[in-house]
């Protein structure tokens, strides 16, 4: 989360660090994340209605 906060504050207010490495580490946590959302999702879609 800070890496994502500096890199908007080094865009936009030109002041902050810009560290590619913990940017790519947030960025692959994230999709990491989506993937494993995404898995749990679709095993449980088919009976989602029953259960709601």
């Amino acid at each position: 989360m800070t890496s994502i906060i500096e890199t908007f504050r080094y865009m936009f207010l030109g002041t902050g660090a810009l560290d590619y490495g913990q940017l790519l580490y947030s960025a692959l946590f994230a999709i990491i994340l989506f993937i494993i959302g995404l898995a749990i999702f679709n095993r449980t879609e088919k009976n989602f209605m029953d259960t709601v």
